[in-house]
């Protein structure tokens, strides 16, 4: 039997986006008292991450100069990490980097925008 283009490519679900916030209480406070979202972590840089059950929305401090707020980057969850690198590298993004807690492999994607591959608190695993 033939693999579909997802099948080829592997698995993957968008489980983190993150915005950079001038008051990081203040607008995690907001997704909190709006939508129901949870605190699933903070982190010791400031960041909140909030979670609906499945994504993890990160509210991100404006922490180097030139920073705006809004839209920071996206994450995903994937089943076969090697491959997806690869296959990032291969359309054309640069590796910028990994954090440790939580994982992520850092991309920087031909547009100048940030992806990542990994884990997030509060998202729900690959197979959901």
């Amino acid at each position: 039997m033939e693999q579909t283009e997802q099948e080829r490519k592997g698995s993957a679900k968008i489980r983190h986006i993150a915005l950079r916030a001038m008051d990081v209480e203040s607008t995690a406070s907001f997704f909190v008292n709006v939508f129901g979202m949870t605190i699933a972590y903070r982190r010791k840089n400031g960041s909140i991450d909030l979670s609906d059950g499945t994504i993890n929305l990160a509210i991100l401090p404006l922490n180097l100069t030139g920073q705006r707020p809004g839209f920071d980057h996206i994450g995903f969850a994937v089943e076969d990490e090697d491959k997806a690198c690869q296959s990032l590298v291969t359309a054309g993004a640069r590796n910028i980097g990994t954090t440790v807690d939580p994982h992520q492999v850092k991309f920087r994607c031909p547009e100048g925008f940030e992806v990542e591959v990994g884990e997030w608190s509060g998202a729900a695993p690959i197979n959901s």
